[in-house]
C-alpha cells in the first residue's frame, strides 16, 4: 500500500486527538516516580561540583534510562528490567564509543542492535524495552568516538548512573514494603525469551525474522545518514526510528503522528522555559530532574504527552554540555521527523513483505 494511502486510511483523527495527550492519573506509581529522581540529581550535582557537567550528563542519562525499567515487568524479579538494561547499556556505551571511528564496525554493530530490537518484539514489551535501551546507548555513544580508555570512561559513567538508580529505587521499594519478587507474575516474560528470537522464532517464514531484518536495515541506513549528512545530534534519527517502528504498520503510523506532535510540544515547552528563566547550570539540573519525574509519571498516559515531557527533559540535559536549548530542540524535531518517516516507509515495506510471504505459502485453490 502506498504511503499516502496508508496515512489516509489509518489515521483516525478523532481517536488520535482524544488519546494523544490523555492524562491517566490512576496509572501513576508515585513512590516509584519519586524514587527514580534522586539518582539523576546526585549525578548532575556531582558533575557540576567537579567542574565536569558533561560527566554528570552521561551518568544522569544512564540513571534516567534505567529508571524507566522500574515500571517494566520482566521475570519475577522486580529489579530485573533495570539490571538487564544497565548491564547491556554499559557494554553498548563502550562498544559504540570505541567503534565510532570505524565505519565497517559501525555498520555491523548497528545491524546487530537493530535486529535485536526488532526481534525482541516477539518476546514481549519488556524485552523490547531492554534491547531498545541497549541500542540507544550504542547510537548515542557512537557520536562520541574515543580510544579504549575514553570508551571505558564513558561506559563507567553510564554504569555508575545505572547502578545508583537501581540501588536507590530498590531501597525505596524495601522502605515501602515492596517485595523483591513479584508473586503475581504470570511467567509470560522470561529472560530466556529475550534470546529465543535468535532461535526457533527466526525461521524463513517468520514474522519475527522479517521485522528483525527490516529493523537491522533501518538501523544501518539511519546510522549512515547521520554519518554522511553530518546532522547535529544525528544519533536521534536511528533512535527515533527504532522506537517508532512496530510490526504492525497501523501502530507505526500512530507512533509517528504521536511522536512528532509530542516532540513539537516538548520543544515548545523547553523553549518557553528557557526564554523565561534563562537557566544556569544549577537551574538546568533542577529542570532536568523535575522534567524526568514528569516523564516517569506520564508513561501510562497519552504517548504524545509522554514524548513531550521526555523531549523537554532531554533538551535541558543536553544543554548541560553547552549547546543552547533552542538548537537542541531544533535538532530533536528534525531528527524525529526524519526517523519517523523512515520508520513509516520501513513499516510499509515489511507489510508488503508479509503479504508476499503469505501468498507464497497459501495452498493452491482446488480444481473443480
Amino acid at each position: 500500500m502506498p504511503v499516502h494511502r496508508l496515512l489516509r486510511a489509518r489515521i483516525p483523527v478523532r481517536r488520535y486527538s482524544q488519546e494523544m495527550f490523555a492524562f491517566r492519573r490512576g496509572d501513576i506509581r508515585p513512590e516509584t516516580v519519586i524514587a527514580c529522581m534522586p539518582a539523576m540529581a546526585i549525578c548532575l550535582a556531582a558533575g557540576i561540583f567537579l567542574g565536569r557537567p558533561d560527566y554528570g550528563l552521561v551518568a544522569a542519562s544512564g540513571a534516567f534510562s534505567v529508571g524507566f525499567g522500574a515500571f517494566q515487568r520482566f521475570t519475577a524479579v522486580r529489579a530485573a528490567p533495570m539490571l538487564f538494561a544497565m548491564v547491556g547499556m554499559t557494554f553498548a556505551a563502550w562498544l559504540g564509543s570505541f567503534s565510532g571511528g570505524y565505519l565497517p564496525l559501525m555498520i555491523l554493530f548497528s545491524a546487530v542492535a537493530g535486529a535485536l530490537c526488532g526481534g525482541a518484539n516477539a518476546a514481549g514489551p519488556a524485552a523490547w524495552w531492554i534491547t531498545l535501551q541497549w541500542a540507544i546507548a550504542f547510537f548515542v555513544a557512537d557520536a562520541y568516538p574515543a580510544d579504549m580508555m575514553g570508551a571505558l570512561g564513558r561506559a563507567g559513567l553510564v554504569f555508575t548512573g545505572g547502578v545508583l538508580q537501581i540501588v536507590l529505587v530498590t531501597t525505596a521499594w524495601v522502605l515501602v514494603g515492596k517485595s523483591a519478587i513479584i508473586r503475581e507474575h504470570d511467567g509470560t516474560e522470561r529472560w530466556q525469551d529475550l534470546f529465543a528470537v535468535m532461535g526457533h522464532r527466526l525461521t524463513g517464514h517468520s514474522d519475527t525474522l522479517r521485522i528483525a531484518v527490516a529493523t537491522a536495515i533501518l538501523a544501518v541506513l539511519t546510522m549512515l545518514l547521520t554519518k554522511t549528512a553530518h546532522i547535529p545530534n544525528g544519533y536521534w534519527i536511528p533512535v527515533t526510528a527504532l522506537i517508532i517502528l512496530k510490526p504492525q504498520s497501523d501502530k507505526t503510523v500512530e507512533r509517528v503522528v504521536f511522536r512528532i506532535c509530542g516532540t513539537v510540544a516538548g520543544a515548545g515547552i523547553a523553549t518557553l522555559i528557557a526564554a523565561v528563566l534563562r537557566p544556569d547550570e544549577s537551574l538546568l539540573a533542577v529542570l532536568v530532574v523535575g522534567l524526568a519525574g514528569l516523564a516517569y509519571s506520564m508513561q501510562r498516559s497519552g504517548y504524545a504527552a509522554f514524548v513531550a515531557s521526555v523531549t523537554a527533559c532531554v533538551a535541558f540535559l543536553v544543554s548541560l554540555a553547552g549547546l543552547p536549548e533552542i538548537e537542541v530542540v531544533k535538532h530533536r524535531i528534525i531528527a524525529t521527523v526524519i526517523g519517523g518517516l523512515l520508520a513509516l516507509v520501513t513499516a510499509v515495506g515489511v507489510e508488503a513483505w508479509d503479504r508476499y510471504a503469505r501468498r507464497g505459502t497459501q495452498p493452491p485453490a482446488a480444481e473443480g
